[in-house]
């Protein structure tokens, strides 16, 4: 199944290039792809180098174990994979070093961090008129 849910990420994201001068919702796109292949391969580590700090902090606080275990175990886990399967190419829109990438099954903010991007919000799903419940946040 992580074979196919691969597949599927790959093949929905694959239009995106990663060339220096690409418009500035690509990189962003890239990050999003990066984090939900990890996630459907069951790669905890490389879904949670993809997080800020702040977030890989505060999912192993409230899951009580590893960053990497809190993305591919559990409820948490489950509902990651789930999203991953139904990813599509996401909407970007970028506003300074902020960035929200909508996709099928998910909404997802990211931050630049040095020169790439890296998220503070996933598995994010929009409430009328309140903020966004999100699975994944700092």
């Amino acid at each position: 199944m992580a074979a196919r849910s691969r597949a599927m990420v790959v093949v929905a994201l694959a239009a995106l290039p990663l060339a220096a001068c690409t418009p500035p919702g690509d990189a962003p796109a890239a990050a999003v792809a990066d984090f939900y292949t990890a996630v459907a391969d069951g790669d905890g580590a490389a879904a949670c180098a993809d997080l800020t700090p702040a977030v890989v902090a505060t999912v192993e606080e409230e899951a009580g174990s590893s960053c990497a275990d809190a993305l591919t175990t559990g409820e948490l886990g489950d509902d990651l994979q789930d999203r991953a399967q139904g990813t599509t190419a996401p909407r970007v829109r970028v506003a300074g070093r902020q960035a929200q990438a909508v996709l099928g099954t998910d909404t997802v903010f990211l931050t630049r961090s040095g020169s790439g991007w890296l998220i503070t919000a996933a598995g994010c799903t929009p409430r009328p008129e309140r903020p966004y419940d999100c699975e994944v946040e700092a």
